[in-house]
């Protein structure tokens, strides 16, 4: 009998289909092990019927037949069938073989997916769209966009905080008063962040300013100021900037204390608007007119004075810059 039931069993591995008519197979067959033991085998339609074994140290004479009982509800799974350690080694087994070999139901599988997809979609975002909150970049520990406490999002480099950048014209300058102080571009690519930004971040001091700027053939100068600030909106966000130090020459010094001037706002002090002067309509810390000119139109080669890109002290009025980037940090 333990060689048929183990042929059985490895008739169902065999072939991977193991079901629940394999299980139910194997099952009468293990019971009818159990009654030869200590009965004659019964009529296959009587079920139900059982006879009481006697004590395991002497069997007593088999009883007289009983009526046959009425047929009870159908109930649990019962423990596997008494073979010995084979036969309970080989019900184990096919238990495992069927968990293995039976599908997920539709339920799992979609929840499974729906895991997966948003754990996905959380990775994306923590990566490129949704940028940690910090309280400013020099407590930010890399680089790329992120979100201030206060709401505003910045482009962090190195601890610096860049409030202005130009690289190839993608992103028009040529903007009014209201932009300006509200900032505009794309925080990735060209941007300006707004006067008052700018102003919010520089009005408890201790604040430094970095300008790193790029010709068309690839040479790279920088001027740093020790000292930085925007005054507010009321004050015309007015520029204080002092402590220059580097290789692009001091551009900004004649900007200094300059209130801040557009097209629609001329508050430069020249006798028409600089803000419209040289080809376009850009802001600026215009005085009369200017020495530095980083909001300039994007272009490879000036067609006048001052204008593109201008940085005087480096390359003069007629050779317009290709990058540019403004930075500040307020430790």
């Amino acid at each position: 009998m333990r060689g048929v039931i183990l042929l059985l069993s490895l008739a169902c591995f065999v072939v991977m289909t193991y079901s629940q008519e394999c299980r139910q197979v194997l099952t009468t067959v293990c019971a009818d092990d159990v009654v030869n033991s200590t009965m004659q085998k019964e009529d296959k339609d009587d079920v139900g019927r059982s006879r009481k074994s006697g004590s395991p140290e002497a069997h007593g004479d088999p009883g007289a037949k009983g009526e046959p009982g009425a047929v009870g509800q159908k109930g649990m799974q019962g423990e596997s069938c008494a073979l010995g350690s084979l036969g309970t080694d080989i019900v184990t087994r096919l238990a495992k073989i069927e968990e293995l070999l039976t599908p997920p139901s539709t339920t799992a599988m979609a929840t499974t997916t729906v895991v997966t997809t948003t754990s996905s979609t959380a990775t994306s975002t923590v990566a490129t769209t949704t940028p940690s909150s910090i309280t400013s970049c020099s407590t930010s520990s890399s680089n790329g966009p992120h979100n201030l406490t206060s709401g505003v999002e910045v482009y962090c480099e190195d601890g610096w905080t860049i409030f202005q950048r130009r690289i190839d014209g993608s992103v028009s300058f040529e903007r009014r008063w209201d932009e300006y102080a509200n900032g505009f571009g794309q925080i990735n690519g060209e941007f300006w962040l707004g006067l008052d930004n700018v102003h919010e971040m520089t009005r408890g001091g201790g604040c430094r300013l970095k300008i790193e700027l790029w010709d068309f053939d690839g040479n790279q100068r920088h001027a740093n100021y020790s000292s930085f600030s925007i005054e507010s909106a009321e004050n015309l966000y007015r520029l204080r900037v002092s402590g220059y130090r580097g290789n692009a020459g001091d551009s900004l010094r004649f900007h200094n204390g300059r209130p801040f001037s557009t097209e629609d706002n001329d508050n430069d002090s020249f006798r028409v608007n600089c803000a419209t002067r040289y080809g376009g309509s850009q802001g600026w810390w215009f005085d009369a007119c200017a020495y530095s000119f980083l909001n300039g139109v994007w272009m490879r080669q000036s067609s006048g004075i001052a204008r593109g890109i201008i940085w005087y002290d480096w390359k003069g009025w007629l050779k317009p810059l290709k990058e540019t980037k403004m930075k500040l940090r307020c430790d």
